[in-house]
């Protein structure tokens, strides 16, 4: 009966201790994480002092989308190019003369201007007028104000009369006033070689800088970085 008894209270001892460590473990385990969840609240609250985070407006992260766009488009189109705002280019008007022949005038869009080097006897420069016009309307279709300016560096007033007589052109026609001669001043205002080959484009944003300037041809797939520079600011 003594040995029972013993391994009565035994038993119970140990139920009783195995209990109520279970008890107070659990207790101690509910309390660590009432803890840890006040102290997490608490640390929200603390974030933004019970005011609504600021955030970047919409608008201001949608334009930086494009300025990251046109910069992109600018180191794989333009040879040279020149960000807006003081660090701009001005643009140099090249000195020009009449034309050999009447041509309607075009009133200036006063948005951006595509300024395109050009003569008849220029192989590529022929080739792609046709796309730059077709550049023009889609753009302007697209809200990009633009205006097509080509500057014929001919020396021969006859071949860029008949060429005129026949070919309708886009944009506005000028013919700078010392044709080929001029040419190599007029690229150094632009930035690039001297001896650069025509066609030469550059880009003139409404405020007159000079953010652009390409030597040689373009092809239908630089439409896309074309875009991009004139709507990314």
């Amino acid at each position: 009966m003594q040995r029972s008894g013993s391994l009565s209270g035994s038993l119970s001892g140990s139920l009783s201790g195995s209990l109520s460590g279970s008890l107070s473990g659990s207790r101690v385990l509910l309390s660590a994480v009432a803890t840890l969840a006040l102290a997490a609240l608490s640390a929200l609250s603390g974030c933004d002092d019970g005011k609504p985070a600021a955030s970047e407006p919409a608008l201001s992260r949608f334009n930086g989308v494009k300025r990251a766009g046109a910069q992109k488009a600018a180191s794989t189109f333009c040879e040279v190019s020149w960000p807006a705002g003081e660090k701009a280019q001005r643009f140099t008007e090249p000195a020009t003369k009449p034309l050999p022949v009447s041509l309607a005038a075009k009133k200036p869009g006063g948005g951006w201007r595509w300024i395109n080097l050009w003569a008849t006897w220029c192989h590529p420069c022929i080739e792609e007028i046709g796309l730059l016009s077709r550049w023009e309307q889609t753009l302007k279709k697209d809200g990009v104000n633009l205006d097509l300016e080509l500057y014929s560096v001919d020396d021969d007033a006859g071949a860029l009369q008949s060429w005129l007589q026949k070919k309708p052109m886009p944009g506005t026609v000028k013919w700078l006033a010392g044709g080929a001669t001029d040419l190599p001043a007029v690229l150094t205002t632009l930035g690039v070689d001297q001896a650069a080959g025509i066609p030469v484009h550059a880009l003139v944003d409404a405020s007159g800088a000079l953010r652009c300037v390409r030597t040689g041809g373009v092809h239908d797939q630089d439409y896309g970085a074309v875009k991009a520079l004139l709507t990314g600011g």
